[in-house]
């Protein structure tokens, strides 16, 4: 007789796999928790600095509820800190994810809007942060963008102007540029060398704001 189960097996990798998984939870919760108490808020106050209701946050902290990364972005906010230090603690350490070239592909950065190049995402999706490979850029400057985040710009090839605001800074390979992204910001390539950077966007959500 056959003592093999694959499906107790793949059942009870499953139930491994939730149970694993509310713990990270119930981590994260009190982690938010010792920290909010920490700051000398109440649950109220920390509802009305995030913009979550009470209930919601009293479920996240308890482990009774997942917050979104968007929701997480905004209860780290109010905490004064960032969702990646939130995070830190109670996702498991020994996971890692790997992510081939074969996996993802140059898709049109027009897909964004009015931008020219092509993008691939390089960062797997439950990362606290967007990180994209970019490459082209337009020969001027067009409309700025504006949205909730931070960001950094890492040049690995040509040379490339940043405009942040109306100041502008000439990058070139090797050089990088940190911003709050609330800032109105734009790009555009300074030589006529192919433009190919690194964009590292930590974001409660990645909402575009069109200025002209």
């Amino acid at each position: 007789m056959n003592s093999e189960n694959p499906v107790g097996g793949a059942v009870g990798a499953g139930l491994d796999s939730r149970v694993d998984d509310a713990k990270r939870i119930q981590r994260l919760g009190a982690k938010i928790r010792a920290l909010r108490k920490e700051r000398g808020l109440t649950l109220k106050v920390l509802a009305q600095l995030s913009g979550l209701s009470h209930p919601f946050l009293s479920q996240v902290e308890r482990g009774l509820a997942r917050p979104s990364m968007s929701s997480l972005h905004q209860i780290s906010e109010a905490l004064g800190t960032n969702a990646s230090w939130l995070l830190a603690g109670s996702e498991n350490t020994r996971e890692a994810t790997v992510v081939r070239a074969s996996d993802t592909s140059m898709v049109p950065a027009s897909e964004l809007g009015d931008m020219d190049g092509v993008r691939r995402v390089v960062a797997p999706e439950a990362s606290p942060f967007q990180v994209v490979e970019f490459s082209g850029a337009p020969d001027s400057f067009r409309e700025y963008w504006v949205h909730d985040g931070f960001e950094t710009i890492y040049v690995i090839s040509g040379v490339v102007d940043v405009d942040l605001d109306g100041e502008i800074f000439r990058l070139e390979p090797s050089d990088s540029i940190s911003y709050d992204t609330r800032q109105p910001h734009r790009l555009r390539a300074a030589t006529e060398e192919t433009v190919k950077l690194l964009m590292i966007e930590a974001s409660p959500g990645f909402t575009n704001v069109r200025l002209r």
